[in-house]
């Protein structure tokens, strides 16, 4: 369950940029807010916030249970500068570490929240130590992409945004290569979850599947993370025309993207004997 180095670095350079996406594009708001729903009206005492991110949930949760803190467990050092910053005077802790590191032992929490951050994580290995910071009859709020959940896999979103960048590099001359396609990313699965979340004493108890209507120019400005893209060299003034060109032709246009949202609570202290457990409830 360690942080892959690689994805630590790749989040580390686009910090910033993932930033301002986070806050220039409501879906980030709301899928934040729609796991804060799940959790109880009163919630008061520390909440964990796995792969914070910039901080966004943290703050989110924050304006709507005041009479909580916020622990967040970032591994990227630039997203949690940036998250330090966003939530200067508030009652917040900052670890930059992953969930496996051995601090989280010290940490006790009546919830833990993860937006758009499990699809990294192995959800054995993350019950397990959820198992140890989650106090009894706390809760474990978060989502997956549709792309990371078998049951919405098979969906093809978030592809629009494509043509519209190729249409605005053909109109500026430039040469664009869409990047590979590489391998389909691992799915999440009922049966890893249901037998990660018993084996470790958590039950599910909601579970909702949302659909969220979203701008197509949020591709281009996901992609437009990367400095060097749509092309490696332009000139800083070219490379911006470009992309103003791309959200021009983007203006107007939205697809529905689709996430899953999960509450388990933590039923014991105790674990689950694994020979016990089902592929489902």
């Amino acid at each position: 369950m360690a942080p892959d180095p690689e994805k630590i670095r790749f989040w580390e350079a686009r910090a910033a940029a993932y930033d301002r996406l986070c806050r220039r594009w409501d879906i980030f708001s709301e899928l934040s807010n729609r796991l804060i729903d799940l959790l109880p009206d009163h919630l008061a005492g520390p909440v964990l916030d796995i792969g914070a991110g910039s901080g966004l949930t943290s703050e989110l949760l924050l304006a709507r249970h005041p009479h909580c803190e916020v622990i967040l467990i970032e591994p990227s050092k630039a997203m949690l500068d940036l998250a330090r910053q966003h939530l200067d005077g508030r009652a917040a802790r900052f670890l930059a570490m992953g969930l496996d590191a051995a601090p989280v032992h010290d940490v006790r929490a009546v919830a833990a929240i993860a937006s758009a951050s499990m699809q990294f994580i192995d959800l054995d290995a993350a019950f397990g130590r959820l198992a140890d910071v989650v106090t009894p009859g706390g809760h474990v709020a978060f989502n997956l992409w549709w792309h990371h959940w078998e049951e919405t896999a098979s969906t093809s979103r978030m592809t629009r945004w494509q043509a519209v960048a190729e249409a605005a590099c053909r109109e500026a001359r430039i040469s664009f290569a869409a990047a590979p396609a590489g391998p389909p990313p691992a799915c999440k699965t009922r049966t890893q979850l249901m037998n990660a979340s018993r084996r470790h004493g958590f039950e599910l108890v909601a579970e909702h599947r949302d659909e969220y209507l979203n701008g197509v120019g949020f591709g281009v400005d996901y992609a437009a993370m990367d400095a060097d893209w749509p092309v490696q060299g332009l000139a800083p003034h070219v490379r911006q025309a470009v992309l103003t060109k791309m959200h021009a032709l983007a203006q107007g246009q939205f697809e529905t993207l689709v996430s899953t949202r999960f509450l388990l609570r933590a039923a014991t202290n105790c674990r689950i004997d694994a020979s016990s457990i089902g592929a489902h409830p």
